[in-house]
């Protein structure tokens, strides 16, 4: 999967902020957390992340302050459904998508894709040519 930053940003007060203080982080900190390296920008696809199991939760379980922080979201403003997240990485360079909501198929070359992501799952490729199919999110 594929990580795009989408061109709006989420509505929510900055909420993620407070529960991020919350954690414990600065305001510089946050600053650096929340900021796209060099060279990426809002309208890319600038990571790729392995998923795990989505599952979900009970009003309870989001209200937990160390669920909360893993979701950068108070517990009533998390959804129901969580999914996990078993890596992540930059993508060698962004990619300029135009973003739609949810899931979405992308086709990007190969070659943005950071090293030891192609050779652990083969069927995040289509064929053996320098583009692959790839599904994103806008985040």
């Amino acid at each position: 999967m594929l990580l795009h930053v989408g061109q709006r940003i989420y509505p929510d007060g900055d909420r993620h902020i407070d529960v991020m203080k919350s954690g414990g982080l600065a305001d510089d900190e946050i600053k650096e957390l929340k900021t796209l390296k060099r060279g990426y920008t809002k309208g890319m696809a600038v990571a790729i992340v392995e998923l795990g199991k989505t599952y979900e939760t009970t009003l309870e379980q989001r209200c937990d302050p160390d669920y909360q922080r893993s979701v950068a979201a108070f517990g009533q403003d998390s959804g129901v459904r969580a999914t996990e997240i078993k890596r992540v990485a930059y993508l060698k360079q962004g990619v300029k998508i135009s973003g739609q909501g949810g899931v979405f198929k992308v086709k990007v070359n190969k070659s943005v894709i950071p090293d030891g992501w192609l050779d652990q799952d083969s069927s995040t490729t289509t064929s053996n040519t320098d583009k692959g199919y790839y599904y994103s999110a806008t985040f």
